[in-house]
């Protein structure tokens, strides 16, 4: 059973378990029918049960928005029957220990530099500023409890900046640990930030910062971020710097607005979703963009997931650096953002790095 948050939701104590924690038989349940929201560094939220599939929140328990990318689902808060706020460590010490191997098949490298150049011709008639196509590496069979246990205990030992989330069941479900905060609204403030541009971890940072690439695409996604909140209220933006993450770096602004009025989660989704990160810019067009450019629909690929409690307190994580899987296949996806000077052979090398530390995120 989940206490009320007292202090905003960045806090390390801004959850505390009340009661005893899950028990072994939880533990179980949740590895079957659960979701996973990591609250921050030291708290994570946990829920088990069969969860009812909502329109709208439940304003007496925590709960989870998990759509598609499309946002085409008209049912897309889970609230489960059981919550609890745990720790990382201590859930992975619960967690069962098997050990087994996935293969997994490369993304289609043809299709996608098919796309680089419809987006190039696109970006030469001023259609588009910035694309981020999306492709998938496939693996068979579905991601097994165990596999889950193996996920969650190598989450637990992640880098601080990566967010775990997730929700699955018996059909299927998505799990993975995201650098990219959609926003955070703790009842004072909303903070979100812009995460654009993306090189491997050892890379020089006065290379990536001054690189005008990276400083192009970037910069759309703050201008576009900027623009979407400011009719909220006062905004201060933070300067932009070089943000490490395990294998990769990326640059990184924060922007935190004071609302000059209460803000509900959907209209911030509405406002934000989806960032030209994982969208287009300019994002007018991005319903009839992103199905054109991806060679297969996203699911929950870089779709908002996020959690809402009780006091009305809330986050929301953008779902990418994860997988994705029903009862036949699992895959895993990632997105490049293609602007001005791109290069297909160093978007192509991106992707699979991206991959590659998603899956090694995993334990995958």
């Amino acid at each position: 059973m989940l206490n009320v948050p007292t202090q905003p939701p960045t806090g390390s104590s801004a959850l505390r378990l009340q009661g005893p924690a899950p028990t072994v038989e939880n533990i179980a349940a949740f590895l079957q029918c659960g979701a996973l929201f990591a609250w921050s560094e030291d708290r994570w939220i946990i829920a088990w049960g069969e969860p009812e599939n909502l329109a709208k929140p439940c304003s007496e328990r925590p709960s989870f928005y998990a759509p598609d990318f499309m946002l085409s689902e008209t049912r897309p808060w889970k609230v489960y029957p059981h919550a609890a706020a745990v720790s990382p460590d201590g859930l992975a010490q619960q967690m069962p220990v098997e050990f087994s191997s996935r293969v997994w098949r490369g993304f289609n490298a043809s299709l996608f530099a098919a796309t680089f150049h419809e987006v190039e011709n696109a970006r030469q008639r001023g259609e588009l500023a910035k694309a981020v196509p999306a492709v998938f590496e496939h693996s068979d069979g579905a991601l097994a409890a165990t596999e889950r246990a193996r996920a969650l205990r190598a989450m637990a030992n992640l880098p601080a900046g990566l967010m775990p989330y997730g929700h699955w069941d018996k059909n299927g479900g998505c799990l993975g640990a995201s650098p990219e905060l959609l926003f955070e609204d703790d009842g004072v403030e909303i903070h979100t930030m812009a995460v654009a541009g993306t090189a491997r971890a050892g890379s020089a940072p006065d290379e990536m910062m001054e690189d005008a690439k990276e400083r192009t695409e970037h910069t759309l996604v703050l201008d576009d971020i900027t623009a979407q909140i400011s009719p909220l209220g006062s905004v201060a933006r933070g300067a932009t710097r070089l943000w490490r993450i395990g294998m990769l770096s990326h640059l990184r602004t924060d922007l935190r607005v004071t609302p000059s009025r209460a803000v509900a989660f959907d209209e911030l989704v509405t406002a934000l979703h989806p960032t030209p990160a994982v969208g287009v810019a300019p994002r007018a067009a991005w319903r009839e963009w992103v199905p054109r450019l991806d060679h297969e629909d996203r699911g929950t690929f870089a779709a908002p997931f996020g959690l809402l409690l009780p006091d009305g307190t809330s986050r929301c994580l953008v779902a990418i650096r994860g997988v994705q899987w029903n009862r036949h296949a699992t895959r895993c996806g990632a997105g490049c953002g293609l602007v001005a000077g791109s290069d297909l052979s160093r978007e192509t090398a991106e992707l699979r790095l991206k991959l590659a530390a998603t899956r090694g995120n995993l334990g995958l």
